[in-house]
């Protein structure tokens, strides 16, 4: 008898618990297609109710820290007005950067000779960009002065709004001489602010016609020359927009071309203002849906 050479099969091995164990986990936890689609679907639909949210929660945000910003320099302008006993200004950099900088070098180099107008020139370029967004405080005259006798002096470096923030175009409309007549007819809700003269951008340099709002040493709002209005006190409309400014081919700021000013929002229902009060010299905000007769 010959032995079979056909190997008997050996039985089965069981299976091991381990791997049953992961191979239904492999189940459970696959994603169809179907489900992939309707996840991504679901995160689409939740970004673009949400974006929108985010975005306008930061401009907000931005506007507000705009008018924060300004409130407390005007706050801090009344006390210094009140501590020194003098006239202190918050004067705005108005977007006429051309004019400026021709006076300065057409200014008698007597009076300033060429390391001021030097100076002052460096500072109009930086200040090229701070045009409807710059400002700083300024007093004619500092504690210990003798009597009679001016000292300019600039209490603070220029500072800039928040990016997307700017002063409102009709802030910076020099009505020259008819601007009491103007205000004693318009609130201030509705009229530029008033002009007067001040070296700039430096104390040393030429004087140049600014917008300014000032304190007096009570704390009271100050008009330059006694133009104080009948209907006293000051508004500065603050609006969400991007300056753009023109330059040549060297990649130089071009003064012979105005800036150019895109504005987010117009009229009085998006009108937001700071609002200094002519009796106190408080500032404020004053909303769209305030009304103005509050000035009256």
């Amino acid at each position: 008898m010959t032995l079979s050479r056909t190997a008997s099969k050996a039985p089965p091995s069981p299976a091991r618990p381990g791997l049953e164990l992961r191979a239904a986990r492999r189940e459970v936890m696959a994603f169809t297609l179907l489900e992939m689609l309707v996840v991504v679907a679901i995160i689409g639909m939740l970004a673009a109710v949400s974006v929108p949210a985010i975005r306008a929660l930061t401009q907000t945000n931005t506007v507000a820290a705009g008018h924060r910003q300004l409130l407390d320099d005007l706050a801090y302008a009344r006390q210094l007005a009140v501590s020194g006993r003098r006239v202190v200004y918050l004067v705005l950099v108005p977007p006429t950067m051309r004019a400026h900088a021709d006076t300065i070098r057409q200014a008698d180099p007597n009076l300033y000779p060429s390391r001021v107008k030097d100076r002052a020139l460096r500072q109009i370029t930086n200040l090229v960009d701070g045009q409807y967004m710059a400002y700083a405080l300024f007093t004619r005259r500092t504690v210990g002065d003798q009597p009679g006798r001016d000292h300019p002096t600039y209490l603070t470096d220029w500072r800039r709004l928040p990016d997307g923030i700017v002063f409102d175009t009709n802030v910076f409309v020099d009505l020259g001489n008819r601007w009491l007549t103007v205000a004693n007819r318009t609130n201030a809700a509705h009229r530029p602010l008033p002009y007067a003269w001040f070296p700039f951008p430096t104390e040393d340099s030429p004087e140049m016609r600014l917008p300014y709002v000032a304190f007096n040493p009570q704390g009271r709002m100050y008009y330059e020359g006694g133009a104080e209005p009948v209907l006293a006190g000051e508004s500065i409309p603050l609006l969400r927009g991007s300056v753009f400014y023109p330059k040549d081919n060297l990649d130089r700021y071009d003064l012979r071309s105005p800036p150019d000013l895109a504005l987010a929002q117009r009229g009085d229902t998006n009108r937001m203002e700071v609002r200094v009060d002519w009796l106190t010299g408080r500032a404020r905000v004053y909303r769209p849906w305030e009304q103005t007769a509050a000035w009256r």
